[in-house]
């Protein structure tokens, strides 16, 4: 009798153990290099997409990068976290910006609005996977690729669900006496530490002082996650709550405040905790709305 209720035990405690291990069994994955024509110009992507049952499709996330950075972001830290997005049944596109990456064009043709154009292409570019449900697709950015996933969230209907890592939000300070430079001298420069100067356009400067952000967050009704370190004196911290507070018509937008988190989330300290942090955040807010 002992044996036979040990036996019974042992298969209930399978039972309730096997959805589990079911739901964290990880997909395989395919990762490929594409260039998407956008008419004028071509864009340098990279797709990962889950492996699953013939005629099984994924929801999907474009991933938009920051100001100077391309596709593998600071660090690589989109390498790592688009395969394991993928993992958890969830497929990428992330691409380079014009004059960024791979992309064989001058970044003095930038703009946000371009930026935003391309983004959508890429959206256009999973219909043709074949393994992608065009009804479940997020966007998601760092940086100055959070401010651009406001606008392009704001400016088309598309997209089910977006997320932000450390996004930048409202005007810049410095674009007004820039746009004189440039307009002066037909380009702005700006430097960086870790890469080459770029040149900014009157026209980037006039396309970007012209944007009503809070208008156009309120354009949003998806929901909406502001991943934020609480360290962060490139895109202070209290940033993550006014992209909140603009989000007037998101039926759910919180933030997700990282403790001793800065801009770059530890991706170039050695520990990768906080990115495995906040891509665990990431693939849970996809996974709930998507």
């Amino acid at each position: 009798m002992k044996k036979l209720f040990a036996f019974v035990l042992v298969l209930a405690v399978l039972a309730i153990a096997m959805p589990v291990l079911a739901e964290e069994t990880a997909y395989t994955y395919t990762e490929t290099d594409v260039m998407i024509d956008a008419g004028d110009h071509q864009i340098p992507a990279t797709v990962t997409v889950p492996e699953g049952a013939e005629g099984e499709t994924f929801p999907a996330v474009v991933m938009l990068h920051g100001n100077g950075s391309t596709r593998h972001e600071a660090g690589n830290a989109y390498d790592y976290t688009a395969p394991e997005l993928a993992k958890a049944g969830i497929a990428t596109i992330r691409f380079d910006y014009i004059g960024n990456g791979d992309s064989t064009e001058d970044y003095i043709d930038f703009t946000y609005d371009k930026g935003v154009a391309d983004a959508l292409t890429c959206y256009d570019y999973l219909a043709t996977l074949g393994a992608v449900d065009m009804d479940r697709v997020g966007i998601m950015g760092w940086s100055q690729g959070g401010r651009l996933t406001i606008l392009t969230a704001a400016r088309s209907d598309v997209f089910k669900s977006a997320l932000t890592w450390a996004g930048a939000y409202s005007q810049k300070g410095s674009d007004a006496e820039q746009y004189e430079i440039a307009k002066a001298n037909g380009y702005y420069e700006v430097t960086y530490d870790w890469r080459e100067p770029l040149k900014q356009s009157p026209e980037y400067y006039e396309c970007s002082m012209n944007i009503d952000y809070d208008a156009e967050a309120a354009n949003i009704t998806i929901p909406f996650l502001a991943i934020q370190g609480s360290d962060d004196t490139t895109v202070v911290p209290e940033t993550a709550q006014q992209i909140v507070d603009a989000l007037v018509n998101s039926p759910d937008a919180r933030v997700d405040m990282i403790e001793g988190a800065g801009h770059t989330f530890g991706v170039f300290s050695g520990d990768d905790a906080q990115l495995v942090r906040i891509t665990e955040d990431t693939i849970a807010w996809f996974r709930e709305t998507l």
